[in-house]
């Protein structure tokens, strides 16, 4: 199969996902151009999660919330919180996933400051 080919047909199951989700995938579409294969192999990795999956669709939808909020990718964010609400997550269910990941996240900053500020405290002799 062509380069154009996989493309096309590519592009064409992003239609598909498109009318189902209710909304373009602006970068989906652009990947689709660029590295067909990308976007291919993705669908792959994703298949291959969702067929063993041992979570339920509720928890996978909080498992990748917390990862989205945690990158900071606003479009990440956006579509995991549309994702865990048809998951059956609350909101405020979403408020305290926000909260545990702002707590995480920051204390994780804390803690890789640690080497820095030991660096440049004289040590306590």
């Amino acid at each position: 199969m062509s380069r154009a080919e996989k493309t096309a047909r590519i592009l064409k199951a992003l239609e598909a996902e498109e009318a189902k989700i209710g909304r373009p995938m602006k970068l989906r579409r652009y990947l689709a151009q660029v590295n067909p294969s990308l976007v291919e192999s993705q669908g792959l990795v994703r298949d291959t999660l969702q067929a063993d999956e041992p979570l339920d669709a509720k928890t996978v939808a909080i498992v990748n919330l917390a990862a989205a909020l945690a990158s900071r990718v606003p479009l990440c964010i956006r579509n995991n919180m549309t994702a865990a609400q048809k998951a059956g997550v609350t909101p405020e269910e979403i408020g305290s996933i926000m909260a545990h990941v702002w707590f995480i996240t920051g204390t994780a900053v804390l803690s890789a400051s640690v080497d820095g500020l030991e660096a440049i405290l004289p040590s306590a002799q």
